[in-house]
């Protein structure tokens, strides 16, 4: 077959891995809270904060239990961006001829698609797909900066999905 002949067929199966970009935002956020949690721990190791008012200053009084709090509370809450960072990059998509869907999770008959929203697809990269489940209408969204290997999924979808749809 020439690369031609190639091009023009569709996939009959598309994996796409999660993408990078988004878990990297949430590392970085991660990695914010984690440091301000630190910086607020050494702060009080060192004793920069006293628990008295000064002269009726109530920002010291602020200050002291934000630093205390801070050095718990921060690293809880950077446990969260990194936790979901974590899961997002060991997603997975698979399209095939028997349906669609992330591995591990049920996986969508083509039989259940009700309709193709490609109206976003142009311009931002998202592709929604209607399906019925449990009586249910669901949306399943598809988008290009969380997926890799977007292009042959599209590829895909527009031929399992009927058209008109």
């Amino acid at each position: 077959m020439t690369d031609q002949m190639q091009n023009t067929e569709s996939p009959t199966k598309a994996e796409c891995p999660a993408a990078r970009e988004p878990a990297v935002r949430l590392f970085i956020v991660a990695a914010i809270l984690i440091g301000f949690g630190a910086w607020c721990f050494v702060d009080v190791r060192r004793g920069e904060y006293p628990p008295k008012m000064k002269d009726g200053n109530t920002s010291d009084v602020f200050s002291y239990w934000f630093n205390q709090a801070g050095a718990f509370v921060f690293p809880l809450l950077g446990l969260v961006p990194l936790g979901l960072a974590a899961v997002s990059l060991r997603r997975k998509l698979v399209a095939d001829d028997e349906g669609i869907g992330y591995v591990g999770k049920k996986k969508i008959p083509w039989s259940e698609v009700r309709s193709l929203d490609a109206t976003k697809l142009a311009d931002k990269g998202i592709l929604r797909l209607h399906h019925e489940s449990g009586g249910k209408e669901k949306i399943l969204i598809l988008d290009s900066w969380k997926l890799q290997n977007f292009r042959s999924l599209v590829q895909l979808v527009e031929k399992k999905v009927p058209s008109g749809s």
